[in-house]
């Protein structure tokens, strides 16, 4: 119950006089004020006298006796009302009724209602962070971040790392796994305290189910509000109440624990091949594949992507397995007897990716699914790579990007230029100087394979032109074309220039 609620309710019987209002914690208990607290509880609601707080410092929210100090307070920043000495504790005893019904009957009704107004889960998340006085994250049964609060600032450094990437690490799983509160917890969204090494707060964890399967985790932080009975009460409340907002708003969220996507996932967030190849018995592969990566250039949401574009995905290419992995698709693509996708299906992606606003990378062909986590890092490069260099294109393979890899991989990419062959330095100084265009010349040259009439046509030019641009490319610089290792450097020399550029 907000302090803005219960407030309104008090006053209609009494006067009250409401000094400021916050409303970021929700109130779950009430005390007295009684000049030997400490520490105060943000979600508790407190009665008293100014005087009686030590140093002044006022609680989260309370209700002070009206006086000449209480009524000299000014920009307060907490939840503060004033009301009469004499009514201050028959109001004790009105704030503990309502409290009691509001927190045993009315936050399951309320959780559902807030979701079946917004029609998706976070609000209902950010609802009951307010409800619980800290923040709260909700997992999938992968430990996949599905959503967090935001009313409280999450900086606990490994929660805060886990957000950021969308997903628990392998490693991390496994650890968790291996905690005695863990393996111990009961099959039932009773809550279990939680405590790690790695993390400096305490947890409590309460398992979410749907049709009798864990398809969950609602995690709370302990730091704004400390561990008490009242939140061991609201877990279980609030994960029954997640189960339905899931199953009625975002069942898109909770799909994809096929024994596949399953394997791919935990492939991508680390776990290695002595634990991979175990989990590979009766699955099958054909002899070739390729990984993929897809990225949406346009936010159209989460359930648009798992229910519409990787639907249309297999459609595209039958026998394809993916799973979803930090806010795009990760594929296995089946190549069968093929060592590449052919022409025709990269056209088809490509139009795919235009109507459905993505990029896809794509990687070497590999035999093992096992190596599906390095060669699918290949697609996510070379995606990264496409943005760089050409930012218009949306389809891209890893083979034609591989050597830029390679560059991007140098630890001074400065002193790139500098193996550059001297020729491309001469050229662009010539063309500067007479205006002259043998640079770009060259280099089409070279990418035409070194076909006069190709050249002329893609330079538009005569093929006399052409002829004498070469042979003063030659003079000036004193390169023999004909020669086959030249030619491979200049070519490479051009990838390098135009890299080290931008």
């Amino acid at each position: 119950m907000l302090f803005s609620n219960l407030v309104e309710s008090m006053s209609k019987q009494n006067f009250i006089e409401i000094k400021s209002i916050t409303n970021i914690f929700d109130i779950s208990d009430v005390a007295l004020i009684d000049g030997r607290q400490s520490e105060y509880t943000n979600t508790t609601l407190y009665f008293g006298y100014y005087e009686q707080l030590p140093g002044g410092r006022l609680p989260a929210q309370c209700v002070l006796a009206k006086t000449e100090a209480s009524s000299a307070l000014q920009n307060i920043g907490t939840d503060l009302a004033l009301a009469g000495d004499t009514d201050l504790f028959f109001l004790v005893n009105m704030a503990k009724e309502l409290v009691d019904v509001s927190r045993s009957k009315g936050l399951y009704a309320e959780l559902i209602d807030c979701a079946s107004q917004t029609q998706s889960i976070e609000p209902i998340i950010n609802s009951a962070a307010t409800k619980l006085g800290n923040s709260v994250i909700l997992l999938d049964a992968d430990f996949k971040v599905l959503a967090h609060s935001t009313i409280f600032p999450i900086t606990d450094p490994l929660w805060e790392g886990n957000i950021r990437q969308g997903y628990c690490s392998y490693e991390f799983v496994s650890a968790v796994a291996e905690l005695d509160s863990v393996k111990n917890a009961p099959p039932t969204s009773d809550p279990v305290l939680v405590t790690c090494r790695a993390s400096p707060l305490r947890k409590l964890s309460s398992k979410v189910f749907s049709n009798g399967q864990k398809v969950g985790i609602f995690l709370m932080l302990e730091k704004e509000t400390p561990i008490s009975s009242a939140h061991m009460e609201m877990l279980p409340v609030i994960s029954s109440a997640i189960s339905v907002a899931l199953m009625r708003y975002a069942p898109y969220l909770i799909t994809g624990n096929g024994i596949y996507q399953k394997l791919l996932y935990d492939m991508l967030i680390g776990a290695s091949p002595a634990e991979i190849v175990p989990k590979l018995s009766g699955l099958s592969f054909p002899p070739h594949l390729c990984a993929m990566c897809i990225r949406p250039t346009r936010n159209l949401g989460q359930r648009h992507l798992i229910e519409h574009v990787a639907r249309q995905l297999t459609q595209i290419l039958p026998d394809t397995r993916f799973t979803f992995h930090e806010n795009g698709i990760a594929a296995v693509v089946a190549l069968g007897d093929a060592w590449d996708l052919s022409e025709e299906q990269i056209s088809r992606l490509e139009t795919f990716a235009k109507n459905e606003f993505l990029r896809i990378g794509t990687s070497n062909a590999f035999s093992h699914i096992a190596n599906f986590a390095k060669r699918y890092a290949q697609a996510r490069r070379a995606l990264s790579l496409l943005q760089r260099l050409r930012p218009e294109a949306i389809v891209c393979r890893y083979s034609d990007y591989s050597f830029y890899d390679l560059l991007d991989s140098v630890k001074e990419p400065d002193s790139l230029g500098s193996f550059c062959h001297p020729a491309l330095a001469l050229l662009r100084k010539y063309d500067r100087d007479n205006g002259m265009d043998l640079y770009h010349t060259l280099e089409a040259y070279l990418a035409c394979g070194c076909n006069v009439k190709q050249t002329a046509n893609s330079l538009r030019i005569h093929r006399n032109s052409l002829s004498y641009r070469l042979a003063r490319i030659g003079e000036l610089t004193q390169t023999d074309l004909e020669d086959s290792s030249i030619r491979f450097l200049l070519a490479m020399s051009y990838r390098v220039d135009h890299f080290s550029s931008g």
